[in-house]
């Protein structure tokens, strides 16, 4: 059996017992069993990361527990309120705008925007204007242009923010910047990513797209206001939701990592670890592309989740809609309630009831050695969790509910030949017995 300290034993034992009611309670006040489990996974991780309080006596541990998650359903709420106020506000904003459709006068300002870029990018070396017109208007990838122009990619790098600040300088003269005001941009960009740039330009610009038409640097400035950049990470046992700015919506499990990289051409994904799950929104001419471990997943729109399992696996399933997955030199079609899992050396299809079902707080295993297993039971567990190489290679099948990981792994010595001891620095090991 695994020892509990004393102060949040009770509370983890009340959480087993009352976990479905607890549900119940949750979803009743928000609406939505989803959230609910989701609220009730955050109870069950602010009793596992409570300090250790041995005077605490507890003569009512499902009062106490129950009053942890109204206290989270409360803020919940509250941040809810928030955002439906601030997405009120701005669409009252966005209907009292005027449309976005420019006159003659505006048309001939953004010419003269365009005719400014042109003579700054006239003004630099050759190189450096056709190492940024290469990336930016024709989409070419920094190592395709240093191998062909024989130069290394961290002079492909210089050259294109040489070009960027020049188009910046360009854009503050035709706006007729004041100087303090450049240099205040000029330092707070200076420690921002390329995505701040790219929406530096647009925003000096002060349009996404005008239909004046003709010239690449305008097609040019148009692709690089579309540009979106930024990657993702989440902590142990915590979970976070996005939207991106095509309007679909990502959800990433617990100690994951992913970089987001969308352009006028495609909206891509890469997955360094962990798992996500994807609402797409349709776009016919960006494709919505995944990539994680020389595996591709690509699709229009669609509901699916893509996870890296066990540092080397990936695996992909879908709720909705279709995905096309390139592994391996193969290609598969894969639509609502199938799956597919790649390893090194096979690719194998799969029937899945509940799609990326860690997101209502499970996690299932179909004859997973133990050591996977344990591995993504970890990314919710507070205390480190391994299995010595005797039980690594032992399999294990079934449904572990996250909120109620410390009971399964108490349970393991029934199934298997192991044992569970709690190590001096607070991990967890099991072992052979």
């Amino acid at each position: 059996m695994i020892p509990s300290s004393p102060s949040n034993g009770a509370l983890l034992s009340a959480f087993s017992q009352h976990y479905a009611e607890l549900v119940r309670y949750i979803a009743r006040r928000t609406g939505n069993v989803e959230e609910a489990r989701a609220l009730a996974h955050d109870t069950w991780l602010r009793i596992a990361e409570r300090e250790t309080e041995k005077d605490l006596v507890l003569d009512d541990p499902r009062a106490y527990l129950f009053t942890i998650s109204h206290n989270l359903v409360m803020n919940h709420l509250r941040r809810g309120s928030w955002m439906q106020l601030h997405i009120a506000e701005c669409v009252q904003i966005d209907a009292m705008s005027p449309a976005q459709s420019p006159d003659v006068a505006e048309s001939a300002m953004y010419r003269q925007a365009v005719a400014a870029v042109e003579a700054a990018l006239a003004r630099l070396p050759t190189r450096a204007r056709d190492v940024y017109l290469a990336q930016g208007l024709h989409d070419e990838k920094q190592v395709d242009i240093a191998e062909r122009l024989g130069i290394s990619i961290d002079t492909v790098k210089r050259d294109i923010a040489q070009a960027t600040h020049c188009i910046e300088d360009a854009l503050h003269t035709w706006r007729q910047t004041p100087r303090d005001a450049r240099k205040h941009a000029a330092t707070s960009q200076g420690a921002a990513s390329k995505a701040s740039r790219r929406k530096a330009l647009s925003a000096l610009l002060g349009v996404v797209a005008v239909g004046i038409g003709g010239t690449g640097v305008w097609h040019l400035l148009q692709r690089e206001a579309l540009r979106y950049q930024t990657t993702l990470a989440t902590l142990r046992g915590r979970m976070l939701q996005r939207s991106l700015p095509d309007g679909s919506q990502l959800t990433l499990d617990a100690l994951s990592r992913l970089e987001v990289d969308f352009s006028a051409d495609v909206r891509a994904m890469r997955l360094y670890a962990g798992a996500a799950f994807f609402a797409v929104q349709r776009g016919e001419n960006r494709p919505f592309v995944v990539h994680a471990l020389g595996v591709k997943v690509t699709v229009l729109g669609t509901r699916f989740g893509v996870e890296i399992d066990g540092g080397e696996n990936i695996s992909v399933q879908v709720e909705s809609g279709q995905v096309r997955v390139e592994a391996h030199g193969q290609t598969a079609e894969l639509t609502a309630g199938q799956g597919l899992r790649v390893d090194a050396d096979q690719v194998v299809l799969t029937r899945v009831a509940s799609p990326a079902s860690w997101r209502q707080g499970e996690l299932d295993f179909d004859a997973v050695p133990l050591e996977q297993a344990l591995a993504r039971v970890a990314r919710y567990s507070p205390a480190a969790l391994r299995a010595t190489p005797a039980v690594a290679h032992l399999t294990i099948s079934g449904t572990v509910r996250v909120a109620d990981a410390s009971s399964w792994l108490a349970s393991l010595p029934n199934v298997l030949p192991v044992r569970v001891s709690r190590q001096a620095d607070g991990s967890l090991e099991i072992d052979q017995r």
